[in-house]
């Protein structure tokens, strides 16, 4: 039996995490790369348990990082005394700065729409549909599948779903009252 395996598992999750943290410091300082170091022992876990491999070294760092995970609001704490701290230095750099946040919530969101938009357009033409609508509306142009009128006969079949008696509303249901006129119907032809 190996002396990892005798260790509790939340202290071998950690020492795998700081083991990630520490060559990823490592690797950012010998290389001259400008990511941070924590970055890279992030990344190196990520690629530690994508690969089967080593899948079961990313796994042990689990029970370490779920308590770490629940209280993740602590976090913040270190960054946020740091903006405080910066807080002129950040005056200044401030139209640089508001243009990468606003870039880095513009961009995926755009892209994400536009992904969105293709996906379920492809969708459609699988299902046998066209791209403006879904496949499977009645074939009479009606919104409500109902050509004649609704199907419970409490209607007359008016397109706003009245039968012109009194019980519609003010008036002696002649129809020559001016109102809202027909609702029109989302996805279905102009009246």
């Amino acid at each position: 039996m190996s002396r990892a395996a005798l260790l509790p598992p939340v202290l071998l999750g950690l020492v795998v995490l700081l083991l990630a943290q520490l060559v990823g410091l490592a690797a950012s300082a010998l290389l001259g790369l400008p990511v941070p170091g924590v970055v890279l022992g992030i990344m190196l876990l990520v690629v530690l348990g994508v690969l089967r491999p080593t899948r079961a070294v990313a796994r042990a760092a689990e029970p370490a990082a779920t308590p770490l995970l629940a209280h993740l609001q602590l976090l913040f704490v270190p960054p946020s005394v740091g903006i405080v701290l910066e807080l002129e230095s950040l005056a200044q750099n401030a139209l640089p700065l508001a243009l990468a946040v606003g870039g880095s919530f513009l961009v995926p969101l755009i892209v994400s729409g536009m992904v969105l938009q293709a996906l379920l357009r492809r969708q459609d033409r699988r299902r046998g549909g066209t791209a403006d609508g879904p496949a499977d509306g009645p074939a009479d142009g009606s919104a409500d599948g109902s050509a004649d009128g609704p199907a419970d006969g409490l209607g007359d079949g008016s397109p706003d779903g009245s039968s012109g008696g009194p019980a519609d509303g003010p008036g002696d249901g002649s129809g020559d009252e001016s109102g809202p006129g027909p609702v029109p119907q989302l996805g279905g032809s102009p009246a």
